[in-house]
């Protein structure tokens, strides 16, 4: 369906798979992002309930580079099998919810209005195995113009548990020309063991137009394994969401304030800073050579809100040479084997990590990773 006054996006020039062909955009939930300038990343995804609002300060950020808005509704609403998308009045409508959109009208058109490059449904959140759920979002989204909106797939981690369910989504989701974009929902880890890091990447390899938001390095696996685009998190709490209900924000302390979370350049893991800090010990810990840090610790990351900012920044300055390694590298085969030679560089060096550092024993890699590692396709 086309001709929405305000979801056309010819006079921008191109279309939303166009404009995000072969991206890795930064997943935030601040205007400003952790980096100069908007030269070294594909755009931004402005994350939150706020998004809206901060969208100006989000283009000061950026020259021709995408800019979404993720309004995050799915952290809050679930989907049933007549209730898709959600959408609020106009302002001058009592506050409330819209009934599911009539083919007149647009779910997300205001994030257009705002100035967003397209528009990412305002989808609610799909629970474990509900197919019908599915089924009847994307019977809506024939409703609506392929070049100007993205489907947002909020997914229940679990979801990746089934060879079954993995299979419904890529029929399903293949009968829609939309690009789609996945994002993980979970209380844990979202790809807990080996298993369902491969039927993630089996999404990303066998559903057109797909990809891959929310993500931590998954968003990189994704990329080398035929997403149209991926978007990484800055915060934590932006490289997974909660499902609605469960309590607690990714990467917190008890008291709700947030903790640093530091990428391991070498381990390609996340950890706390005062998990490195304990890792390390007595001895020197290594330096970090990133854009952000120039020589300085990498165990130096405490919770304070300066140092939680300042892993921010480290983090996206070491995975950011990563994604344009794979970007500079043509798609297929060859950047499959470049992503699978870096995983493997990350596991097979820990013994060395542990001689180097004389430490009593490198962590175990997370699963995915190996997955990764050892298995390209």
């Amino acid at each position: 369906m086309t001709g929405y006054e305000n979801g056309d996006l010819s006079g921008r020039g191109r279309s939303a798979r166009q404009a995000l062909g072969d991206k890795v955009l930064l997943h935030t939930r601040t205007a400003e992002p952790p980096a100069d300038d908007g030269a070294g990343f594909g755009g931004i995804i402005l994350c939150g309930t706020k998004a809206l609002a901060e969208t100006k300060d989000a283009q000061r950020h950026l020259a021709d580079e995408p800019l979404l808005l993720d309004p995050a509704l799915y952290e809050q609403h679930t989907a049933g099998a007549h209730e898709s998308f959600l959408q609020t009045r106009p302002r001058f409508a009592p506050p409330g919810l819209y009934p599911e959109p009539a083919t007149s009208m647009y779910p997300g058109s205001e994030q257009l209005d705002a100035g967003a490059t397209a528009v990412l449904t305002p989808t609610r959140y799909f629970e474990a195995g509900d197919t019908a759920a599915v089924a009847e979002a994307t019977r809506r989204m024939k409703q609506l113009d392929p070049d100007t909106v993205i489907f947002t797939v909020p997914l229940d981690a679990r979801w990746l548990r089934s060879d079954d369910m993995v299979g419904f989504l890529i029929r399903t989701l293949n009968r829609v020309p939309h690009l789609k974009a996945i994002a993980l929902g979970s209380v844990d880890e979202p790809l807990p063991d080996r298993d369902t890091a491969l039927r993630l990447r089996a999404l990303m390899s066998r559903i057109n137009s797909i990809g891959l938001i929310r993500a931590g390095l998954s968003g990189l696996d994704a990329l080398a394994h035929g997403a149209t685009f991926v978007s990484i998190g800055v915060q934590p709490a932006c490289r997974t969401f909660r499902p609605p209900g469960a309590a607690g924000t990714p990467g917190a302390n008890p008291s709700g304030t947030r903790r640093a979370r530091v990428l391991h350049p070498a381990l390609m893991e996340y950890f706390h800073g005062d998990r490195l800090a304990h890792f390390y010990g007595f001895s020197d810990a290594p330096e970090c050579h990133c854009d952000a840090c120039n020589g300085l610790s990498l165990a130096r990351f405490s919770d304070d809100a300066e140092d939680v900012q300042a892993a921010d920044e480290h983090n996206v300055a070491t995975w950011l040479p990563w994604a344009q390694e794979l970007q500079r590298t043509p798609a297929g085969p060859q950047r499959r084997r470049l992503w699978q030679k870096r995983c493997w560089k990350a596991i097979d060096g820990r013994g060395e990590i542990v001689r180097r550092w004389r430490l009593a024993r490198a962590p175990e890699p997370p699963a995915a990773l190996m997955q990764w590692a050892v298995a390209e396709d």
